[in-house]
């Protein structure tokens, strides 16, 4: 059976992250069938009484139903347009939400479950919920303490399941073992490190100087690049060491120690460096930059606020520049997820030039 619905037209090369990006957004209507054609994908979206705006047939009317801070991070991703279009309604197995009678808040890690209640939600209601709908889920927890921390490493608390926080987490085609009491981790950024995948060559040569239990590292090593791997924290180094062996991945150079200090062996060394410490990587743009080669580009995390998402990383990023005598150019900045009311984790790519030509291929 078929329905006339509101669709996102994206193009086929946009529609996954288009589609993760509404999942996330809680936009996506999960009871509809994604449809395409030769050039386009259309994603079944679902908004606070978008019939009304149907009737009267103003599609641009939609646009206004999202939320600002949605509208942001769609537009981040590329070009779309909300279309009338018919969509096949979907057989769907019972949701949590449909235990619940609403949408709980949870991020799934190998087979632990993360719950992130609101006040006055029950947990162990939700919980149990989880464990009969998932059922590759064999323990929920609920954090006690904020990622806090030389380490950015969380408390949590068990609710459902098996005792423990350790476990095993496949993301493209890799496996990563780790404990998430000890260890920083998440999956909400598995479609960053897709993107970076596809832009780093073969051959090239990335400083990744927060690698954690290695989820940028490992894929881009498993892709050919040359990847030295730090990490201060002597927990994530060996489950890093671990994931390595264990993916089969020997061409890698992993270092414990201060990324800032690690870094200066490497002087004008890396093609690529990725800095993923979101709250404190200005700190260590000096030394990064002068560890990327001439022409060499930056992936910068920072977590920002909605009212100024890039305004000042770009200023942090152009001091450190002045300071090593380098010019920046902006390749690329966006939103990579939602972190909290109003602040986002956002990423800037930047060239460092020191009279190098622009690599056309990222320019966006």
């Amino acid at each position: 059976m078929s329905i006339s619905s509101a669709g996102l037209k994206v193009s086929r090369r946009d529609g996954e992250k288009f589609r993760k990006a509404l999942v996330n957004l809680g936009l996506f209507d999960p009871k509809k069938k994604i449809r395409a054609d030769q050039s386009h994908i259309y994603l079944p979206i679902q908004i606070q009484n978008i019939d009304d705006h149907l009737s009267e047939g103003v599609f641009e009317d939609i646009l206004e139903s999202f939320q600002k801070e949605a509208l942001q991070i769609l537009r981040s991703l590329g070009d779309f347009s909300v279309v009338d279009i018919e969509f096949e309604k979907k057989v769907l197995p019972i949701s949590a939400e449909d235990l619940l009678g609403f949408r709980p808040h949870f991020e799934i890690v190998g087979d632990i479950a993360i719950v992130d209640c609101d006040e006055g939600v029950d947990e162990e209601k939700v919980a149990s919920a989880l464990m009969k709908v998932h059922k590759n889920v064999k323990t929920v927890i609920a954090p006690i303490s904020p990622v806090e921390g030389e380490f950015r490493t969380r408390r949590f608390r068990h609710l459902a399941g098996e005792r423990k926080t350790a476990t095993l987490h496949k993301e493209h085609g890799l496996k990563y073992g780790l404990d998430l009491e000890t260890v920083y981790f998440t999956p909400r950024l598995g479609t960053e490190r897709k993107r970076l995948a596809k832009l780093i060559r073969p051959t090239e040569t990335v400083l990744d100087m927060f690698a954690g239990v290695g989820p940028f590292a490992l894929l881009l090593a498993s892709k050919g690049a040359k990847v030295i791997a730090i990490d201060k924290n002597p927990e994530a180094v060996k489950y890093l060491r671990e994931n390595a062996a264990n993916n089969r991945i020997e061409e890698i150079e992993i270092l414990e120690g201060d990324a800032f200090q690690l870094s200066k062996r490497y002087q004008n060394q890396a093609d690529h460096i990725i800095m993923n410490l979101p709250h404190e990587a200005f700190h260590f743009l000096l030394p990064a930059i002068n560890a990327v080669k001439d022409g060499g580009i930056v992936h910068y995390y920072s977590m920002s606020p909605e009212d100024d998402l890039y305004g000042e990383d770009r200023r942090h990023i152009e001091d450190a520049a002045q300071q090593a005598g380098a010019e920046v150019r902006i390749l690329y900045q966006g939103i990579v997820r939602s972190y909290a009311p109003h602040q986002y984790n956002v990423v800037i790519d930047f060239q460092i030039i020191r009279g190098y030509a622009v690599d056309q291929k990222y320019l966006r």
